[in-house]
Order: C-alpha cells, then structure tokens, then sequence
C-alpha cells in the first residue's frame, strides 16, 4: 500500500529497452504497411530512417516517453517525427517550385492561417487548395498537414482561452476536404460574427446575415422568455444571436426596438430606459484592460466591458470567460452592484430592463 501511495503521488518511470533496428523495423512497419523504409542506426537509441520514395525527406525515430493511466506511470517507447517532417519537406519543395504559402505557418503537423475578412480568408484558401493540388499523387501524401483557419476580429467571442482576447472560429482545411464545403464553413463564421453583433458588413448584405441570423437563432422551442406569467412569442426575439445563455449589446437593441421600447441611438451605441425605470447606456466603445488572476498565480490583462446604468459604470470583476466580460448581456444570473446610495443591489440586467426572463425548462403547461 505504501509504494502505491508513493507511485500515486511521485510518479515513476521504467525504461523498457534497449530497443533494436528490428524493433524500429517493426514498429515502422505497422504504420506504413506499403511502404519501404530504409533505417540507419546514428547513435545511442536513435535512428535515421526515409521512405524509399522520398530520400531526401530524413526522419529519426529515438527513445521517448509514455504516459500510465490511472497510475501516473512513465515508460519508455519508440517514437518518430516522420508527421513533421514530411510536411515541413513538402512545403518546401512547394515553395522551391514557385508555390507560395505566405498567408501560412506550419507548427508541428498543421498549418495555421488568421483572417478577419472574407478577402483574406480567399487568399489563405486559394494557397492551401493549390497546395494540395499540387501534392495529389505524391508519395505519402496523407502525412501533409491540414490548415486551420482562425477567424479572429476586434469583439471577443466563443475562444475557449480568455488568453486569446478576440472572437475565435475555426475551419480545418483537408486534402480530402470539399473545398465548397470548407468556403461554407469560412463565410458562417464572419456572418456569425457581424449577426450576433448586428454590426454592418462590407461583404454580406443586411438581408444575407438576417436570414443567416434566422437559420441560426429561431429561440425555439427554447429558450422560453415570460414576463411574469405571459410567454413572449418565439419569433418575436427570433434571429437576435444567442449563444452561451447571452446576447449581444446588438441583440438587446433588436429586442428592445421589437417590444417597443424608445429607444435611442443605434445597435452599437444606445440608450433606453428600462422597465425598473433606470436608465442604461450601451455601447462596444465602453471598455478598459483589467488584470485578473490566472492559472500558476499568474495574471492575465484582457479587455473587459461595462456599461451605464444612471450614468455609473457597470461590469463583472474577475471573470474571464468572453460571455461574462464581453459585450454582451446574460439571459439568467445576475451579481452584487454598488448603488452609490449606500447600498448594494443584487443585479439582474435583462431582466431589470426588459422586464422578462428566461428559461431553458420544459413547459409543462403544454406538455
């Protein structure tokens, strides 16, 4: 029990070789059952090894290290880099040859690109598609990276790390990919992001990013929005962007102008007064870089934004995530602010001002 207990908590490692040219042989065998591979010993535990095809595309298997599971177990095993390797080889036989890739960076095995615009996502698309182009029939050819196109402008959204600050979608780039396919998923992620944030587009139309709008967010048959008792008609808040329980400053605008509420100013910049008889302003301009706390006592700076309510500043602190820092305004949920009177209210903003709330339960009035 003692030497679990220590396993459990230290670790440990077993080397489990020497390992032999016939054990590279084997193991590179049963990855590359068609192909001839040549292997020459190089040193202590390593090896040079190429595809009969591609001579000049050198690999090197060595002793590297694998992970136990549960028991944090490490162990020796062969490992190679014939997937980095080969790509980076082929890439620059590409280039060699008049081929450009410049909208690209090759890390590891994949190719990665950023675009902010339709205009810039053709470029980077048109590179990688004559690319692989170019790489059909070749030898190995399945070992050549995929491109990953991130889609990343100025307001913040769906990135999984709050260390990436901007919106973050992506679309992966294959040999085998329908390139009308991956153009789909390109042009959804920038209607996505002018949709959600009701901001103009030079690329799409109004009508292209409402039917869009239309497609993605129908707000049925959930979530369901009351105000008190009474159940707001779904196509009412339909087509206003909803993700992660939020909308954005833009959609509040779109649903206030749709109750009828007066009003002022524009989807990025505007004021209303709200059902609790405050008055609230909005806008993506209104935000400042805030450090908050991260992983190892580390701290990140991000962008973090707020807006107006009776004319004093309102936002989250220390939150990282995009959906409570972000421009945007939480469906359900809701925290302590300062009134500047003394006291502290528990703070609901869509309800607050709408006068509605939501919910993701089942009706079972209609059940």
């Amino acid at each position: 029990m003692a030497c679990l207990l220590a396993l459990s908590l230290a670790g440990c490692y077993e080397y489990r070789g020497p390992y032999t040219t016939a054990d590279v042989e084997e193991g590179l065998a049963g990855k590359y059952p068609d192909e001839t591979i040549h292997i020459r010993h190089s040193g202590l535990q390593t090896w040079e090894c190429w595809f009969e095809e591609l001579p000049d595309a050198v690999f090197h298997v060595w002793v590297g290290q694998g992970g136990g599971d549960p028991v944090p177990m490490l162990y020796s095993k062969l490992v190679s880099d014939e997937t980095e390797v080969l790509p980076a080889y082929y890439q620059k036989q590409y280039q060699a040859e008049g081929g450009s890739l410049d909208t690209w960076e090759l890390y590891d095995d994949t190719l990665y690109t950023r675009y902010t615009s339709m205009a810039e996502a053709e470029k980077a698309f048109e590179q990688l598609s004559a690319f692989f182009a170019w790489l059909e029939g070749k030898p190995l050819a399945q070992l050549t990276p995929k491109g990953r196109y991130h889609f990343q402008p100025e307001l913040p959204w769906r990135t999984y790390s709050p260390q990436f600050h901007n919106f973050e979608e992506v679309a992966v780039h294959g040999p085998q990919d329908e390139p009308e396919t991956v153009w789909e998923a390109l042009e959804g992620s920038v209607k996505k992001y002018y949709a959600f944030y009701c901001l103009p587009c030079d690329e799409f139309s109004q009508a292209e990013l409402e039917e869009y709008a239309a497609k993605t967010w129908p707000w049925a048959p959930k979530p369901i929005v009351r105000q008190g008792e009474e159940i707001l008609p779904p196509e009412l808040p339909a087509g206003i962007g909803l993700e992660s329980g939020v909308i954005s400053y833009g959609g509040l605008y779109t649903l206030l102008t749709r109750l009828g509420f007066d009003v002022n100013g524009t989807a990025e910049h505007f004021t209303v007064t709200g059902v609790d008889g405050h008055s609230y302003e909005f806008s993506y301009d209104f935000w400042e870089e805030k450090e908050m706390d991260w992983a190892n006592n580390e701290t990140i700076t991000l962008p973090v934004w707020y807006h107006l309510r009776d004319g004093y500043p309102v936002g989250i602190e220390d939150e990282t995530g995009w959906m409570y820092r972000g421009p945007v305004i939480a469906l359900k949920g809701g925290w302590n602010i300062d009134e500047h009177n003394g006291y502290f209210h528990f703070y609901m903003p869509f309800f607050e001002i709408t006068g509605f709330s939501a919910s993701w339960d089942v009706d079972k009035s209609k059940s």
